[in-house]
């Protein structure tokens, strides 16, 4: 086409608030965010097919009307189900990512993930099938480091040449970026399809709860200490059982309680400023990007 028309449209949707918080009873905290949507049409996203049966079925149990959704599903099953919550008031999707497209109901007042999407895009996507009548609509969202090895697993085991790996763990890095955002969540989503926003929304937890933040970058050398010490073979796990000084089995037959680290991260929790007590997960999963701050897990 010569001297086409071109135009070009904002990726932000001013009408979506948007909360991610760390993971920890993730079914408890679900229950809690819904509790004052009981009448309202929402989607709830996991990544296994297992998990999407198990969620709907607690969520019916607990008094609140839902079905699942996944390819494993026959077909007869989706489309009846697909049709129930087009039709239907105050139904509840707990679908895999196998749901959502052509989903056009205007009145879906919420999304929330169970698990971490593998990238923005995807985040994007289905958050933005909430709210699409411009009313108010939540994207919520719990993740927890565990969401990212199990990622990281299996992106290591699919099939794609390198150059996919690479664009994928690319795409799982600024998923997990926006997750431990201490600024303005808006911001940084939009900022990765390139469009800018001069101040903070003031419509996502961060910009109306704040973060409380701390010095990391001693905590950060122990954790690049206990890395490089212990031979740069093992997982978080044992990496922070090594820098809290735990006295395991497993701590033992490596002999690492013998290393100058080992106990060094006690007094993680009397830093001055640190509010975190002796949560280490945060930063030794961090300490690769070498960030001289960190938030709360």
């Amino acid at each position: 086409m010569q001297d086409a028309e071109r135009f070009l449209s904002s990726f932000d949707r001013p009408n979506i608030f948007y909360r991610i918080v760390p993971k920890e009873q993730p079914r408890k905290q679900l229950l809690a965010f819904l509790a004052e949507r009981r009448s309202d049409a929402g989607i709830v996203y996991c990544l296994s097919r297992k998990k999407v049966d198990e969620v709907a079925v607690f969520l019916s149990e607990q008094g609140f009307p839902a079905l699942p959704y996944h390819a494993g599903l026959p077909n007869e099953t989706r489309s009846h189900h697909q049709k129930r919550f087009l039709n239907e008031e105050g139904l509840i999707m707990v679908a895999t990512v196998a749901f959502g497209m052509g989903i056009d109901k205007p009145n879906v007042r919420f999304v929330a993930h169970l698990d971490l999407p593998k990238s923005l895009e995807a985040y994007y996507q289905e958050t933005g099938r909430g709210g699409r009548d411009g009313l108010p609509a939540d994207a919520w969202m719990a993740y927890g480091l565990q969401d990212v090895v199990m990622l990281k697993q299996m992106l290591q085991n699919s099939e794609g040449d390198e150059r996919h790996k690479r664009l994928e763990q690319h795409k799982l890095d600024a998923m997990l970026s926006l997750c431990e955002e201490t600024r303005c969540r808006r911001q940084t989503l939009l900022a990765y399809f390139d469009e800018d926003m001069p101040e903070p929304c003031g419509h996502c937890d961060n910009c109306v709860d704040g973060v409380q933040t701390w010095d990391a970058t001693e905590p950060a050398r122990q954790a690049l200490s206990a890395i490089f010490r212990t031979g740069q073979r093992y997982g978080v796990g044992h990496l922070v059982d090594v820098l809290l000084g735990k006295d395991n089995e497993k701590v033992r037959s490596f002999g690492h309680q013998h290393l100058s680290v080992y106990g060094v991260g006690k007094a993680l929790g009397r830093v001055s400023g640190a509010p975190c007590s002796d949560n280490w997960l945060p930063v030794v999963w961090r300490t690769s990007t070498l960030k001289a701050t960190a938030a709360c897990a």
